[in-house]
């Protein structure tokens, strides 16, 4: 296996070898992108090479002291009237268990309070469909005894 001194220099050749002025990258969603579950990346040659590179930069390269990822710009291949911004590339290690904790932050823990809420809109829910098929009903009654 390479060490990381040598995938280093690999990355440092191509790095010299592929040109940035051509590369176009386009990192493309239907709509809003939050709500978005359809992402393409659309790129030309020179730019998958340029993101391929971007990439493998990222997986090497050392983050700086007391920061959370590494920062790689890929500003110059991407354009921004038609592309989603990628505005840093973060490697860390723990990636399944990050997103995890920052999905359950979002979410409040369960106790008996939020147990008694839940129970006590399901109750009113209950009873306004109770008074709704209720009311229905006795629409239904006063204008059959109108007609006959």
């Amino acid at each position: 296996m390479l060490t990381r001194d040598q995938i280093q220099q690999h990355i440092d050749q191509l790095d010299a070898q592929v040109p940035k002025e051509d590369a176009a990258l386009v990192i493309s969603y239907e709509g809003d992108p939050a709500a978005s579950v359809e992402c393409e990346i659309v790129a030309n040659y020179i730019g998958y090479l340029r993101f391929g590179i971007e990439m493998l930069k990222a997986a090497v390269m050392e983050p700086e002291p007391g920061a959370v990822g590494v920062n790689i710009s890929m500003d110059y291949m991407e354009d921004a009237k038609w592309s989603l911004h990628v505005g840093r590339i973060s490697r860390r290690e723990d990636v399944r268990t990050y997103f995890d904790k920052a999905f359950a932050a979002k979410f409040p823990p369960i106790t008996w309070k939020t147990r008694m809420t839940a129970a006590s809109e399901i109750f009113l829910g209950i009873f306004a469909v109770l008074c709704l098929l209720i009311g229905f009903g006795e629409l239904l009654g006063w204008f059959w005894h109108l007609l006959f």
